[in-house]
């Protein structure tokens, strides 16, 4: 199972989408920091009813939850747009941790500073950076596809 974490993530319909990504995924899902709570009501109505089918779990601090997921020989990887490997160049059948930031400013430095990997999603438009949960459901389904899910 790819886990997923979400630190501080703020707008309600991303908390619901990123329930629903889960739940078609199979992943275990962690909110951290200040991340809108999943019983809001605008989350709820983007979860559709999906609340219940994932794994979730809140906590408190990204570092501690990192530290904990690390001690578990889990490898945390995380997007940024300086990254010099493609989201797709690196092995996701070993146990993973995929971790997103905020949809304004992604990951603190030191939240990206305790990841394992760092990956980049090309973006040859001219943007900037992708919807947190676009980029999620991009890299999620890239390890999904190495581990021979059909």
């Amino acid at each position: 199972m790819i886990e997923l974490v979400f630190d501080n993530i703020k707008k309600p319909i991303n908390i619901g989408v990123v329930i629903r990504l889960a739940c078609a995924a199979g992943s275990k899902l962690y909110f951290t920091g200040d991340s809108t709570n999943y019983k809001n009501r605008k989350a709820l109505l983007s979860a559709v009813g999906y609340e219940n089918c994932v794994n979730l779990t809140y906590e408190k601090e990204f570092i501690q939850l990192a530290l904990k997921l690390k001690s578990e020989g889990k490898i945390l990887v995380g997007t940024s747009p300086r990254a010099k490997k493609l989201y797709t160049e690196i092995d996701y059948t070993r146990p993973v941790v995929l971790v997103f930031g905020n949809e304004a400013t992604g990951l603190s430095k030191a939240n990206m500073d305790i990841l394992d990997e760092e990956v980049m999603i090309p973006m040859p438009g001219n943007i900037e950076s992708l919807n947190v949960v676009t980029s999620a459901a991009i890299v999620l389904y890239e390890g999904l596809r190495q581990r021979g899910f059909k």
